[in-house]
């Protein structure tokens, strides 16, 4: 069997470069909070943030595939894997929430769940980063 290594700190810095749109003033600003928190290592926080966030507007699928890289981070990726799902729902053009749950996936040993959500990342991103980064990913489980 496979072991999957993810390069946390990649991913993190790499699905960082969301960014919000349509969501209200007070909703954007616990999400940019979270972020910010995220950034800092202080993941508990970050998810009081995001659950704010997504309180005040339940649409905003970048404040859920945040709160699934917490929970990625964290190593808890059965929340992880709700999480991205929830984002994927609200809007399925989010690439960074197929590779976020690629990873969780792929952590959790469910490895063709892995391959093809990281290959729809691959489809879906303009993002040279993103894209190298699930290039990588697919790599390490072929």
């Amino acid at each position: 069997m496979k072991t999957f290594v993810f390069p946390l700190l990649i991913f993190l810095m790499a699905v960082l470069i969301l960014l919000t749109s349509g969501c209200s003033n007070e909703a954007e600003r616990h999400y940019n909070t979270g972020v910010e928190l995220q950034e800092q290592g202080r993941l508990e926080e970050a998810i009081v943030e995001y659950n704010e966030a997504i309180s005040l507007d339940p649409e905003l699928a970048e404040a859920y595939s945040n709160r699934g890289i917490v929970y990625v981070n964290k190593g808890e990726y059965d929340k992880a894997t709700a999480a991205f799902d929830r984002a994927i729902e609200l809007d399925p053009q989010v690439a960074d929430a197929y590779l976020g749950r690629g990873l969780a996936y792929g952590s959790k040993g469910e490895y063709d769940k892995a391959l093809s959500d990281l290959e729809k990342c691959i489809e879906l991103s303009n993002n040279p980063a993103l894209v190298e980064l699930a290039q990588q990913l697919l790599d390490e489980l072929r």
